[in-house]
């Protein structure tokens, strides 16, 4: 009886979870925040909402398997492309939507495959140009709002393509004549912290901002081990990408047990503040609840589950509702989830007003 449920389960195709209609998108620019430029805060102390695996928004069931997933997962393509997307899906809307709804910082997945750049999560979840089109014209209509936006690269496969390749090709993405790097506004900067150029933790809102109040990006790549720096020979054009590993502390909170994914949250809340170690990086929170196999309970969660964004759904809200999350948040100011767009518990009006109020805060306390 056991497996046969199991069987059902795991054929399930729905998220079991719809993105519920938007309410009227709330004005969550930190550029209108009164005296922002004046107090000039640094990058790393501001509060930004964000989306893990963005990508994921626009995934499809029965989407191409990623090359990186391996010759296992290829074998079975047939049989579990269809269903591994509830699995997959992070998201339930695009990036353009996330932007919208207050999301600033954006976990994107790259993988090279077919002679073109797409994004990934175990499938392709679309081409890379679908969602720069996306930031790109969220950019270039609100240009003129003094608001901050971060990018964050994670290459799952890259094939015979250099980083500097990645940049280069990223350059040939445009909308309303302009690329990425046309909202770059800073200069070169110190890459692993080893050398000369801006460091992350000297980044400030008016270098980000041009000075004039422009709406900016600031750009990060996870190189991970098998990517090492000594790799990539080639000299890139573009060098406005913060190493990630090298300039922040981004524990991945995932596990099914959500008490123990909540624990695990607090040591790292209370690790950051014990020390000024990590006050020159950037603090994410990155908090997914996830199917692994640690332990029975989890395992039994990975089979039985309905998806991702269906246990994100109801753990946000209580992320948020925690006695505590603003003594976690000034720790880990980058609160990313996944489902950023959920208005379930009224969560991501709720999640808007609380990093707005802390902005607030940290401007109005500067300028004491």
């Amino acid at each position: 009886m056991t497996v046969i449920t199991s069987v059902l389960v795991l054929g399930r195709k729905s998220c079991g979870v719809r993105q519920e209609s938007f309410v009227p998108a709330l004005d969550v620019t930190v550029g209108d925040i009164q005296f922002i430029q004046k107090a000039n805060p640094r990058y790393v102390d501001l509060a930004f909402l964000g989306a893990h695996d963005a990508n994921t928004g626009i995934a499809e069931r029965g989407a191409e398997v990623e090359t990186a997933a391996g010759k296992a997962l290829k074998k079975f393509e047939p049989l579990i492309k269809n269903y591994v997307y509830r699995y997959v899906r992070t998201q339930m809307a695009p990036i353009y939507d996330q932007l919208r709804y207050g999301c600033r910082f954006l976990h994107i997945k790259i993988a090279w495959q077919n002679g073109e750049w797409f994004t990934s999560h175990s499938i392709l979840t679309g081409s890379l140009k679908t969602h720069m089109t996306d930031v790109l014209r969220f950019l270039s209509e609100h240009e003129n709002d003094g608001d901050i936006f971060s990018l964050l690269f994670q290459p799952i496969y890259m094939g015979d393509r250099s980083f500097a390749d990645f940049y280069e090709d990223l350059a040939q993405i445009r909308y309303d004549g302009k690329n990425i790097f046309d909202y770059v506004r800073y200069k070169p900067v110190d890459e692993y912290r080893t050398s000369d150029g801006v460091k992350i933790g000297d980044l400030r809102y008016n270098d980000i901002t041009g000075q004039n109040n422009k709406s900016g990006v600031v750009l990060f790549m996870r190189r991970d081990q098998h990517y090492l720096p000594s790799w990539d020979a080639k000299t890139s054009e573009h060098p406005y990408f913060f190493d990630m590993d090298s300039n922040s502390i981004h524990v991945w909170h995932d596990h099914a047990d959500i008490k123990a994914l909540d624990k695990g949250i607090e040591k790292t809340a209370e690790k950051i503040s014990s020390t000024d170690r990590y006050n020159d990086i950037l603090r994410l929170n990155q908090t997914q609840p996830s199917s692994s196999f640690r332990s029975l309970r989890d395992a039994l969660y990975a089979v039985y589950s309905r998806s991702l964004v269906h246990t994100a759904k109801k753990h946000n809200i209580k992320l948020l509702e925690r006695p505590d999350f603003f003594k976690i948040l000034k720790a880990m100011p980058v609160f990313q989830v996944d489902f950023v767009t959920s208005s379930y518990g009224d969560f991501n009006r709720r999640a808007n007003l609380a990093l707005r109020g802390y902005n607030e805060k940290l401007v109005n306390d500067l300028l004491k």
